[in-house]
């Protein structure tokens, strides 16, 4: 089987679709004309690729792409999803105000141990949901150690947590100092919580905690609503007491 995962997983990542399109319609609005055509050209690329492309094998056992062929795509996809990520994107000015808008949260909720690095934001796209709830044009943004989730009518935080690392890049800041007992950060989650004035009463809701190698997960779920999907609330910390995760998935009424 011809894996090209590790393509795809960086086009979801900067934010644009890679589903197969129509010829472009002479009345077509011409935004979405061209992000048609820089669709088009990206697959048509990967088509080609897979017939006439360097591969090889990797640890898994899997055919990827290899050498001149790999570069090409990773270089291709870098272009298209940059023009595509402009072309549906609000206005610079109001982007700026969303990264404003995150860095008094990270000012807040994230700088709260020694040592943690700030963050500098990039816009990274639009998503349109958090874990499933939808969210309308809700906009992604990445920085060296985290992904940002924003809802773009009030520049709130919806989802926070660290970014999964390209090849190369370097690793994530981790404080794991052991300072903090679970009962601790799950208090700390708790006011975390009640400081986004969500409305949210969180002993009404299905609570659930767990860890692993020195993190701490909790994790509030509500009803599950007309669509199937279950609006929860989770937040993760190291035991250092550096925040790791935070996502509000449906809670978005009181944003």
């Amino acid at each position: 089987m011809l894996v090209i995962l590790p393509l795809l997983a960086v086009s979801a990542f900067v934010g644009f679709g890679l589903a197969k399109t129509d010829t472009v319609g002479a009345q077509q609005d011409p935004k979405q004309a061209r992000i048609e055509t820089l669709q088009k050209k990206y697959l048509d690329a990967v088509e080609n690729a897979k017939t006439n492309g360097e591969f090889t094998t990797n640890q898994f056992g899997e055919k990827v792409y290899a050498g001149k062929t790999a570069d090409d795509l990773k270089s291709l996809e870098k272009e298209v999803g940059t023009e595509i990520r402009e072309l549906t994107a609000r206005p610079a000015a109001d982007r700026a105000k969303a990264v404003e808008a995150v860095n008094g949260w990270n000012d807040k909720f994230l700088y709260t141990i020694d040592n943690q690095p700030k963050q500098t934001l990039q816009y990274a796209g639009r998503s349109g949901q958090v874990q499933g709830s939808k969210l309308i044009g809700a906009e992604r943004y990445f920085s060296e150690d985290y992904q940002f989730t924003i809802d773009p009518q009030t520049n709130k935080i919806v989802e926070m947590y660290l970014r999964p690392k390209e090849v190369g890049e370097p690793a994530a800041f981790e404080d794991m100092t052991p300072r903090f007992t679970e009962a601790q950060l799950e208090q700390k989650a708790r006011q975390l919580i009640e400081a986004q004035n969500l409305g949210v009463n969180l002993s009404s809701l299905k609570f659930e905690k767990n860890h692993k190698v020195g993190t701490f997960f909790y994790t509030w779920e509500g009803e599950k609503i007309a669509d199937g999907v279950q609006p929860s609330l989770y937040v993760a910390f190291t035991q250092g007491g550096q925040l790791i995760g935070y996502i509000n998935a449906g809670f978005f009424d009181k944003l």
